[in-house]
């Protein structure tokens, strides 16, 4: 209001600005690009591919990275306004007739067509892909658009399939697996901002789970959900400087659980799942739940935000706030398997120091 760039800028009048000039207006991206700028070079590159794939939106044409492809395809491209529940069930019709609808929207707003999701899509067993921006943890967004209902709402829905990417190239691929899909609707969801770092794994195992570190004894296993994984590679570092082994992995497609996690639960003294959606519910939840089912009662942490409303504040605020950090996490693990509280876990290279009590009796040469 006033800001004559926002004026006259003819998409939004800056619905959806990020980081600007404060002067010119102009934006003010990160080097490596956004999440929505892989998804949308990546949509491009598939219509090209297959003239049965079309987008569909509901007023976020732009934010949600449909923009270049409605450029290119204008015939193939759906914006029906603020209404989700129309994107939803109109996708699943055109399911039936033999397209494949990508059904773009900000993760928070699956909320409202959850109806047609499950009666329309999943019931049916339609060939839909759901991509859900601003999944998680979204920071300065504020309480209604932190996309942190998503993976405990959605999973519910019989044999539907949720992928998290971990990096840009992982995002990528499990598009085009989504796509691949068409008898059941699946989902790819990834946060807001810049994307991760590429996280190579050590082995992609038969079933399609990445193993991203093993690190002496199999005492931890660490199911690291979508960009989460990250963390979860730190915390394997901080608890070999401990002395404690681990195993890090990324499910690639979190539900549904594939046999490897329960394979490698069933191995190791301790499992710790780390999401950014809320816990109840969660993938951990599932996690825990399958475990049992298939007689594994190998202990399970179930790491996530809690089930509030959350304030205004930075992504990375939040997730210290919610005890989402190496770390946090790290310390607590240790407590578990070691029997004894630290008041801090080191990061690796650190030195041992007076503060850092004897762990269960193991010296420092230890």
């Amino acid at each position: 209001r006033g800001f004559r760039p926002a004026v006259e800028d003819e998409a939004d009048q800056f619905h959806a600005v990020g980081r600007i000039d404060p002067i010119t207006g102009e934006t003010i991206g990160s080097a490596g690009g956004t999440w929505t700028d892989v998804f949308s070079r990546e949509l491009v590159d598939v219509g090209g591919e297959r003239d049965d794939v079309i987008a569909m939106t509901a007023a976020m044409l732009r934010p949600t990275g449909l923009l270049p492809f409605s450029q290119r395809f204008p015939d193939r491209v759906y914006d029906v306004g603020i209404a989700e529940q129309h994107a939803v069930a109109s996708a699943a019709g055109l399911a039936y007739g033999g397209l494949h609808p990508v059904v773009a929207i900000y993760a928070t707003f699956m909320n409202r067509a959850f109806d047609q999701m499950l009666m329309d899509v999943g019931l049916h067993r339609a060939g839909v892909t759901f991509v859900l921006d601003r999944a998680g943890v979204t920071g300065p967004d504020g309480p209604s658009h932190h996309g942190i209902w998503d993976l405990a709402m959605l999973q519910i829905v019989p044999h539907i399939r949720i992928a998290v990417p971990r990096d840009a190239e992982r995002l990528r691929e499990e598009f085009r697996e989504a796509l691949t899909v068409e008898d059941a609707p699946t989902v790819v969801r990834f946060p807001k901002g810049a994307v991760a770092p590429d996280l190579p794994a050590l082995e992609r195992l038969a079933d399609g789970v990445d193993v991203l570190a093993r690190i002496d004894e199999q005492d931890v296993l660490l199911v690291g959900i979508g960009p989460m994984a990250h963390v979860a590679v730190q915390v394997a570092e901080r608890l070999r400087a401990q002395g404690i082994g681990s195993t890090v992995i990324d499910p690639r497609w979190a539900i549904p659980v594939q046999r490897s996690v329960i394979d490698l639960a069933a191995t190791h003294r301790l499992v710790i799942t780390i999401e950014d959606g809320i816990r109840v519910g969660g993938i951990g939840t599932r996690v825990r739940q399958v475990l049992r089912e298939s007689g594994v009662d190998t202990a399970v942490d179930e790491l996530g935000v809690p089930d509030e409303f959350i304030d205004h504040a930075g992504r990375e605020e939040i997730l210290r706030d919610a005890g989402l950090t190496a770390a946090k996490i790290a310390q607590d693990v240790v407590a578990q398997v070691l029997g004894t509280r630290l008041p801090i876990a080191r990061g690796a290279g650190e030195p041992v120091t007076d503060d850092i009590p004897d762990l269960a009796g193991r010296s420092d040469e230890d």
